[in-house]
C-alpha cells in the first residue's frame, strides 16, 4: 500500500479504489482523488484542498510542517530520508501509464472549484490564465495561495497539475501525474505550425511572453506567436526539447529564451544542441526573464529582443585552459568493446573504439561476409556498447535486419521455416517472446536499437534522419550499411561532403561504422586473386583518408580447402593511436553458425565435437 493510503487509512478513509470522502469536510459522495504513483491527493468537493501526506497531515492536524513530518513518519514506519527518498519514486501500478489521463470530470471540478481569475497575478491577465489553462487559488483576501499547471500527454490529455505554492515552492500540492515526460507546458494549445515558436524556462514566463507577444502584433487579425516551456524547469528543458523534435520541427524558426544567467545560459546551450540547428535562434533578454519584463513595463522592450534573436554560432575558440578542463573526461570516456573473437583487434584498438566520437570503416570484396561481421557487432553492442547504435540499412528492411539479429540471438534461422505462419508461431511462444523482448528492449523497457531504413537515396535526408536519431534518441553509434552502394553513384564531391559531415559530428560525440565495398581485385600474373587493401574501396578516397580506423576483411571463398574458405583474415592499416597490421583470422564454424578466433578455436580440447565445414555465409 502507497504511504499516502496509509495515511489515509489511519484517519478512518474507506476506499472506492483511488476515491473516498474527504476525511477534511462532512460529505455522502466521494470526491477526494488519491494519486498513488505521485503520493498526492484532491479533494474535487468543497474544501478543494490538495497535496502530499504531508500537508494531509498538516490539515487533518492543524499543526506545522515539521510536526506533520513526524507523524507521518510515525505512520508509515520511516525515516524522514527514507520517507522523502521514497515520495520521489512512483508507485508502479499494472496497466496503468506514467501518463494517463486524468478523469475529465475531476478536471472540470477542479476548474470549478479553483478557477482562472488571478487578480493580476505577475501581471498576467485571465484571459491568459484561460487559455493556457492555468488555475488559481485565492485565500478570502483574494491573495495568490498556490497555481496549477495542467500537463498533458501525447494524446494532449491532461494528465495533472503542476503546483506552484506561493511564492515559489513547488514541494507539494501536485495533483495526478506530471514531470518530464509530459508535453511541453502549453504545447496542446498549439496545433499548426506557423513561422516562429518561442521556449522559455517557465510557466509563468510563457503566459507573460504570450502575453506581450499577443498585445504587440502588428496585425491585430493575426495569431500570436506560440510559447511554451519545459514542465520540470530549465533543468530539464533540453530533454523535453529532445522528445518534442518533431514539433519543434514544424516550425520555421525557433527561439530559445531561457532566463539571463548562468543556469539558463546552460540550459540555452544543451538545448539548441537537441534542436535542428539551422532553425535555432537566441534571444537575449533585457531584463532577467520575460514575467520580469511585463511586470517592469518592458513589453515593447521584450517583443524587440524576441525580433532581435540571433542564430546560434559557437565561435570553436578554446583557451589551453578549456582543453585541460576536459582532458580527463576524455581519457576516462568509456570505449565501445568487440566481441570476444576479435579481442585481438580490440587490443590492438588500445580497448575498442572512441566512444567520444570516430570514424571506422570495414572495408571488403563482395559476398566475404562484411554484413554478417557487422551484424556480429551490432548484436554485441546490443549489450555492451555505452552508445545506442542506430543502423543505418541500406539492403536491408528494417524487418529483415531484425529477423537476422533475432536468429542470432535465439541461435535459429527464422528463414529457415518453410512457411511463415510457423515462424511467427515460434516467435509466440512464451519463453521465445521472452528472448525476442530481451533483443528488442533494455532493462527498463527503452530500445536496444534504432532503424534508419532509407530507401529514397536522398543524402540530405539521410544525414537528417542520423543527426535526428542522435539527438532525439541519445542514438550516436551510427553503422551504415553499406555506405558505397549509396554514396558512389552521387559523384565525389558529394561523397567527399558527406565525410566531412561525418568528421564534424565526430565532434558531437557520433561514432560511424562504415561498411563499404572494394572493386574486384586483380589478380598476379599466375591468375591468383590478391588480397583487397583499403586503397581498393569503392568511391572517393576521402572515405580512406577521413577515417580513424580501417578494417580490411579478406576470404578466399574459392578454394578448395574448407578450412581456408571459412577464414576471414582481418587487417587493420590504419588505427589512429592505436597498432596496425596483420590482426587475427576468424574461423565460421557451421553448426554454431558463429565465428571464432582460428588460433583459438583449433587449439581447442581434443575431446570437444569435430569440425563442420560448410560454407560461411555469404552476406
Amino acid at each position: 500500500m502507497s504511504n499516502i493510503k496509509k495515511i489515509l487509512e489511519h484517519y478512518g478513509a474507506h476506499f472506492n479504489g483511488d476515491k473516498c470522502c474527504c476525511p477534511l469536510h462532512g460529505e455522502k459522495t466521494a470526491s477526494f482523488q488519491i494519486y498513488e504513483d505521485t503520493e498526492s491527493w484532491y479533494c474535487f468537493g468543497s474544501c478543494g484542498k490538495g497535496g502530499d501526506a504531508v500537508e494531509f497531515v498538516k490539515e487533518i492536524e492543524g499543526i506545522g510542517f515539521k510536526e506533520a513530518m513526524e507523524k507521518v513518519c510515525e505512520l508509515t514506519g520511516t525515516t524522514k530520508e527514507e520517507y522523502m527518498e521514497k515520495s520521489k519514486e512512483p508507485v508502479v501500478k499494472e496497466n496503468v501509464s506514467d501518463n494517463q489521463a486524468m478523469d475529465i470530470e475531476d478536471v472540470k471540478s477542479l476548474i470549478r472549484s479553483v478557477g482562472y481569475k488571478a487578480n493580476g497575478y505577475r501581471g498576467i491577465r485571465d484571459d491568459i490564465n484561460q487559455f493556457y489553462g492555468h488555475l488559481t487559488k485565492l485565500d478570502t483576501n483574494g491573495s495568490v495561495i498556490a497555481r496549477y499547471y495542467p500537463e498533458t500527454n501525447g494524446n494532449s490529455k491532461v494528465t495533472g497539475y503542476k503546483c506552484r505554492n506561493h511564492p515559489k515552492d513547488f514541494s507539494h500540492g501536485k495533483i495526478g501525474s506530471t514531470g518530464a515526460k509530459s508535453q511541453l507546458s502549453g504545447q496542446v494549445k498549439f496545433k499548426s505550425p506557423s513561422k516562429y515558436v518561442l521556449y522559455v524556462g517557465g510557466e509563468e514566463d510563457k503566459a507573460a511572453a504570450y502575453q506581450m507577444l499577443l498585445d504587440n502584433r502588428s496585425n491585430q487579425d493575426y495569431d500570436s506567436i506560440p510559447v511554451v516551456s519545459p514542465t520540470s524547469g530549465e533543468g530539464s528543458a533540453a530533454k523535453q526539447a529532445a522528445m518534442q523534435y518533431d514539433w519543434f520541427d514544424q516550425y520555421d524558426i525557433i527561439i530559445i529564451g531561457m532566463d539571463q544567467d548562468d543556469a539558463g545560459r546552460k540550459a540555452a546551450k544543451e538545448i539548441a544542441a537537441v534542436l535542428p540547428k539551422e532553425k535555432i535562434r537566441i534571444a537575449t533578454w533585457s531584463g532577467k526573464d520575460p514575467n520580469q519584463m511585463l511586470l517592469d513595463g518592458k513589453e515593447k522592450q521584450f517583443v524587440r529582443d524576441f525580433y532581435n534573436a540571433k542564430e546560434f554560432i559557437n565561435s570553436g575558440i578554446s583557451s589551453s585552459g578549456d582543453a585541460e578542463a576536459g582532458l580527463a573526461e576524455f581519457l576516462t570516456a568509456p570505449k565501445i568493446g568487440l566481441p570476444p573473437q576479435l579481442s585481438k583487434l580490440q587490443t590492438a584498438m588500445r580497448g575498442g573504439i572512441k566512444s567520444t566520437g570516430s570514424v571506422v570503416n570495414i572495408i571488403g570484396d563482395t559476398s566475404i561476409g562484411k554484413s554478417f561481421l557487422s551484424d556480429t557487432l551490432i548484436y554485441h553492442w546490443l549489450f555492451h556498447s555505452p552508445r545506442v547504435p542506430t543502423i543505418v540499412s541500406l539492403e536491408r528492411t528494417k524487418e529483415e535486419l531484425t529477423i537476422d539479429l533475432l536468429s542470432m540471438h535465439l541461435k535459429k534461422n527464422l528463414m529457415w521455416f518453410t512457411d511463415g505462419h510457423d515462424a511467427v508461431d515460434y516467435l509466440n511462444q512464451p519463453e521465445v517472446q521472452l528472448l525476442k523482448n530481451e533483443l528488442l528492449y533494455n532493462e527498463v523497457g527503452e530500445p536496444r536499437f534504432f532503424i534508419i531504413d532509407e530507401r529514397e537515396g536522398d543524402i540530405e535526408l539521410l544525414k537528417r534522419q542520423m543527426e535526428k536519431s542522435g539527438k532525439v534518441n541519445d542514438s550516436r553509434l551510427m553503422v551504415i550499411d553499406p555506405l558505397t552502394d549509396f554514396l558512389r553513384s552521387l559523384g565525389t564531391e558529394i561523397q567527399e561532403n558527406f565525410m566531412m559531415w561525418q568528421k564534424l559530428q565526430k565532434k558531437n560525440g557520433f561514432v560511424f561504422i562504415n561498411i563499404l565495398h572494394t572493386r574486384k581485385p586483380p589478380t598476379d600474373k599466375d591468375g591468383n586473386v590478391r588480397k583487397v587493401t583499403e586503397y581498393d574501396a569503392l568511391g572517393s578516397g576521402t572515405f580512406i583518408q577521413s577515417a580513424d580506423i580501417n578494417i580490411v576483411i579478406n576470404r578466399d571463398k574459392m578454394t578448395s580447402d574448407a578450412i581456408e574458405r571459412n577464414t576471414t583474415y582481418v587487417d587493420m592499416p590504419k588505427c589512429r593511436g592505436g597498432i596496425t597490421g596483420e590482426i587475427c583470422a576468424l574461423y565460421y564454424d557451421a553448426e554454431t553458425r558463429q565465428q571464432y578466433d582460428r588460433d583459438e578455436y583449433f587449439n581447442r580440447d581434443v575431446e570437444e565435437p569435430p569440425l563442420h565445414h560448410a560454407d560461411e555465409p555469404d552476406f
